[in-house]
């Protein structure tokens, strides 16, 4: 995936106070109306999962900061990312899919399907690792208030960490908790206000 250089950086100071941190990742945890989104899939006859990794990621890529990584320890900015999600594999294990980013439904929606479909046949561990990800998993079991990622192994890593847990009905609404990890090296919290923001607004607006 593409990338340009950030000389002016304007986080550079931060980025180097949390660079010299052994665990510079943090998690937070909020929730998201997923009614209108759940209603807009079941009508289109497409998956909920997938649906709400897309709906999603079209809010995460519209915030450059979750897009920075380093490359020979210099800031740049991805022009894009790519998705790895979870998917179940046999015998109650799982395995990682890597879906493709685009913005038209038409054209993700039927390579996501066929991506998941053939990564759920065998575990295969072995995708993801390239900077250009954002991670996504689902713990459908589990209505939770709070969740913490394993973190990546290099604490330069920048790759976003998404989780959806149990949906709860309430009302007309649809409460789906979503938690996510990142590195302090490049989000600070004014980012994950922006992230909550754009992603209610990505569940609420159409397909």
């Amino acid at each position: 995936m593409p990338f340009r250089p950030l000389p002016d950086y304007p986080r550079r100071a931060h980025l180097e106070f949390y660079r010299a941190h052994p665990a510079p990742f943090y998690a937070t945890t909020f929730e998201l109306d997923g009614a209108p989104l759940r209603a807009r899939l079941a009508a289109a006859g497409l998956p909920v999962y997938a649906g709400f990794c897309w709906a999603f990621h079209r809010a995460l890529l519209t915030l450059p900061a979750f897009r920075v990584r380093l490359v020979d320890g210099q800031p740049v900015e991805y022009e894009g990312l790519r998705l790895g999600l979870t998917v179940p594999a046999p015998r109650r294990t799982f395995s990682f899919a890597t879906l493709e980013w685009d913005a038209d439904p038409a054209a993700f929606f039927p390579r996501a399907a066929a991506a998941m479909e053939e990564a759920s046949r065998a575990v295969d561990l072995s995708g993801g690792r390239e900077p250009d990800f954002a991670y996504y998993t689902a713990l459908p079991g589990v209505p939770f208030t709070g969740f913490t990622h394993v973190p990546p192994v290099d604490p330069t890593a920048g790759q976003p960490q998404i989780a959806f847990g149990r949906f709860t009905a309430d009302g007309a609404a649809l409460r789906v908790p979503v938690g996510v990890q990142v590195n302090h090296l490049f989000i600070d919290g004014v980012d994950l206000g922006d992230l909550h923001a754009a992603a209610a607004e990505s569940f609420a607006a159409a397909l």
